[in-house]
């Protein structure tokens, strides 16, 4: 019976030791700053650009865990962080997110590419989320970027290719006066070293509210922007849309052809389905 009751214990022992050895490993972090390949969402693929000063409307949801734990930049995800996911701005970037039905506003660190769906444009965690008073349903916010501290992380680049400029001699030079026979040393020592090494900056995102305006918003799809009237004029014509001139900066194309507007998410989530099959491929819901 004891040998029994040995023989029980010892397999006991090592199944728990099979189970230690497969936990999951220890979650590393490593950012990094990225601008990414194309990638393939739900209903279409986005195309991950380096922009500042970027502005936009749109519908926001709250984030969940992204697989593994860790962002797109290298950071281990938190659903207490003031962070958030975009499908193409380049990472980490800072961006100020305004709740447009309530006038809540919070600042975040973008770190994740996401919300796979193109008729959503941001996904916060569920700590900002409750900053800015959202439910479960999507969220009509505006985001603008801070170009001054995106500009600032991409500068701080560890990775970016840098220029070689000349510098001081790494061993030592010794001059030798021709009047009296003294010497100078010249330039780095033989045993100097170089402590500065170059890290990536990740400002830290106070939990802190500013309340602006509130609106009620209206949803347009955007169907896209074209150089000339020819073109947006053709889809159109195949969506049942109409065309209008934007007067926006460099860049900025000046035919815009939208559906709209409509008063609810589901409305326009039912536009956006319409404008893919009419061949909006790029189409996207906005909040006006």
């Amino acid at each position: 019976m004891k040998s029994v009751k040995a023989f029980v214990s010892f397999i006991a022992s090592g199944v728990g030791l099979a189970g230690c050895h497969h936990q999951e490993a220890a979650r590393q972090a490593s950012p990094h700053y990225v601008v990414g390949q194309a990638w393939q969402g739900s209903e279409t693929w986005f195309y991950p650009a380096e922009r500042f000063g970027l502005k936009e409307t749109g519908l926001a949801i709250v984030q969940t865990a992204p697989k593994g734990g860790v962002t797109a930049d290298g950071e281990l995800w938190s659903p207490q962080a003031m962070t958030g996911a975009h499908q193409t701005l380049q990472l980490p970037s800072i961006v100020s997110v305004h709740n447009l039905a309530n006038g809540r506003i919070v600042k975040i660190r973008l770190n994740d590419r996401g919300p796979v769906s193109a008729g959503r444009m941001l996904a916060v965690t569920p700590r900002v989320a409750a900053l800015l008073g959202m439910g479960d349903a999507p969220t009509p916010v505006e985001i603008i970027e801070d170009e001054t501290l995106s500009r600032q992380i991409a500068e701080s680049n560890p990775d970016a290719p840098k220029l070689d400029i000349a510098a001081a001699p790494r061993e030592a030079i010794v001059a030798q006066s021709l009047n009296d026979g003294s010497t100078h040393t010249l330039g780095m020592k033989a045993d100097d070293t170089q402590t500065s090494a170059r890290t990536l900056l990740l400002p830290e995102m106070p939990q802190t509210v500013m309340q602006g305006v509130a609106q009620a918003p209206l949803y347009r799809i955007e169907l896209g922007s074209f150089a000339g009237h020819a073109a947006a004029a053709r889809v159109a014509a195949q969506c049942g849309a109409e065309i209008t001139q934007q007067d926006g900066g460099a860049g900025t194309l000046p035919w815009l052809v939208s559906l709209g507007p409509f008063t609810t998410v589901a409305e326009a989530d039912r536009a956006l389905a319409q404008a893919r099959q009419c061949g909006g491929t790029g189409a996207h819901i906005v909040a006006k």
